[in-house]
């Protein structure tokens, strides 16, 4: 038997049972439109102001930094162990084992540099520069 016929299966089985429970359940259920759904939740309070809040987009820039150089760590770590070793076998030699890495770190310092230039990495922002950029503009 192929083994591509059984995770052609597999794959079929995963998909048909969500897509069977949510049409039996669509099918099933109550469907009572009233005001009290479509309102806003807020954990059981009344909300008050408006839906829309400026909120500092600088957490989102830190932590997609935070992830590009944690999978950065996750990629050079097994690099590290295995380096003698490639070094050492046939074929492969100091080269082919050093400067496929040293272009994968010389990219993200370029990331790196590209996102302090643009301020990514700056938690506090002078006031007095961002007006000055408003007012060039």
């Amino acid at each position: 038997m192929n083994p591509w016929i059984a995770i052609g299966a597999l794959a079929l089985v995963g998909l048909l049972i969500p897509l069977g429970m949510m049409t039996v359940s669509s099918l099933l259920r109550p469907s009572v439109p009233e005001k009290g759904k479509t309102t806003v939740y807020e954990s059981g309070e009344v909300p008050t102001g408006g839906t829309r809040i400026r909120f500092n987009i600088q957490y989102y820039m830190v932590a997609l930094l935070f992830v590009v150089f944690d999978i950065e760590t996750v990629l050079i770590f097994p690099w590290t162990v295995i380096y003698r070793e490639a070094v050492s076998m046939e074929g492969v030699g100091l080269a082919g084992a050093l400067y496929p890495m040293l272009a994968f770190i010389g990219i993200l310092v370029v990331g790196l540099g590209w996102a302090w230039r643009q301020g990514a990495v700056e938690w506090v922002k002078n006031p007095t520069e961002s007006q000055r950029s408003v007012d060039r503009q």
